[in-house]
């Protein structure tokens, strides 16, 4: 029955939603609070002010300075950080369970009371402006988001969470305090804990400290984007040349993303899969190959990724695009979906070997999903997937419309 797949969000008197997950087995909390806020929600002269405003909220609230927010945490051994995505923004503490309190605390101020202070938005925006010229600087990570973009062209769901030099130089202080009252509030947000701490404690501290949080109800929506598959070439003083093939994919928690993990991963998922068998390991073409899954809410895509010295970059491509034919006509060996399917089903349980992993993957099911898919049911999802289901799938997949972009010291 659904009611035994998944587990219940639940709703604090407060109205925040939240999830908690006990684990006893060592003494530590990992606390996570979640906020749809990230670039696949941006407009075009505003890119990156989810991600610069997720550093500003650091700068500073009503009750503490940017110093006595790191050293809250930090003097009891604890860790605390945030990251941007395209959906959301998570801000997150990892520290001892006998100063669980504390994490909320130190959390609930930045989302609730960050002041931006005029002097330090402006000292922020130079680190963020440095991180995007780091950026800038690796045409590995150039090629990664403009994969995204020969997949979904300029649709915001492929923005990079940065934002350019240009955007972020223009985003100003009111527009950052704009942002921060409009989505920081309890409809959009949601808290996972997990780890060393009773679900009654964690409830009567999520009520404690989140209760007075922003109450408007603003949720922001997003179209699905349609595809459009084209070629993009950057010309980037480099060594090697890097290059991605994109393929069709699908969105998050669905039967095909499961599918479409286990076809990553026959295709150049790890050490076995069969680029990385053939272009290295048999003709010693690339150091790095791989291939991944992208995944959204709503829609998704795939990318296969390899650098490469300038004179092998044809046979690399080659390569590629010959595995992906083979596999269109042909689909793959019985052995390869059951090793890639066990390969799937060990990561996975791997992955939640830590608090934070348990965290997150609670958070952004809670924030997306209003339910939490149990390990189990997950588990028996993928070994439900069979042999004809997925040659089938992984047929149609490698046939699909294609992209490209290299990045490089290149002349087309």
């Amino acid at each position: 029955m659904e009611e035994n797949k998944y587990s219940d969000i639940k709703v604090s008197p407060g109205g925040i939603k939240y999830f908690v997950e006990e684990y006893n087995a060592f003494p530590s909390v990992s606390l996570g609070i979640f906020v749809r806020s990230g670039s696949r929600y941006e407009d075009g002269i505003k890119k990156g002010i989810s991600h610069f405003l997720e550093h500003t909220v650091f700068k500073g609230t009503k009750k503490r300075s940017a110093f006595e927010i790191s050293r809250e945490i930090e003097k009891i051994g604890g860790e605390l950080n945030a990251y941007t995505s395209p959906e959301y923004t998570l801000f997150y503490v990892k520290l001892l369970s006998k100063h669980a309190e504390k994490g909320f605390d130190v959390l609930s101020d930045i989302v609730k009371n960050a002041i931006f202070d005029e002097r330090l938005v402006e000292r922020e925006r130079h680190v963020v402006l440095e991180e995007i010229q780091e950026y800038l600087d690796s045409p590995e990570d150039i090629c990664q988001t403009e994969s995204l973009h020969s997949i979904w062209d300029d649709e915001s769901v492929a923005n990079n969470p940065l934002g350019t030099i240009e955007s972020v130089s223009s985003i100003t202080r009111d527009d950052l305090v704009s942002l921060y009252r409009k989505l920081f509030n309890k409809e959009n947000m949601f808290i996972s804990v997990a780890g060393d701490i009773s679900t009654s404690d964690a409830e009567s501290l999520i009520e404690k400290y989140f209760s007075d949080v922003n109450s408007n109800a603003f949720v922001p929506r997003v179209v699905t984007p349609q595809y459009h598959f084209e070629k993009r070439t950057f010309k980037k003083d480099s060594t090697q040349v890097h290059i991605a093939v994109t393929l069709n994919g699908y969105r998050l928690y669905s039967r095909e993303s499961l599918m479409q993990s286990i076809f990553t991963t026959v295709l150049g998922g790890n050490m076995s899969s069969r680029l990385f068998q053939k272009l290295r390991e048999q003709k010693g073409l690339v150091y790095t190959i791989y291939a991944y899954p992208v995944r959204f809410i709503d829609t998704g895509g795939t990318v296969i990724y390899a650098s490469t010295i300038p004179s092998h970059r044809s046979e690399v491509e080659l390569g590629i695009e010959k595995e992906l034919d083979s596999i269109a006509k042909e689909g793959v060996k019985r052995d390869e979906f059951i090793d890639a399917r066990e390969y799937i089903l060990g990561s996975v349980l791997l992955g939640l070997e830590s608090l934070s992993s348990r965290m997150q993957r609670n958070g952004a099911q809670g924030l997306f999903l209003n339910k939490i898919r149990k390990i189990a049911t997950l588990m028996e999802e993928i070994e439900s997937v069979k042999y004809g289901e997925f040659n089938a799938f992984a047929k149609s997949l490698a046939g699909s419309e294609r992209g490209k972009v290299i990045v490089g010291d290149i002349d087309d």
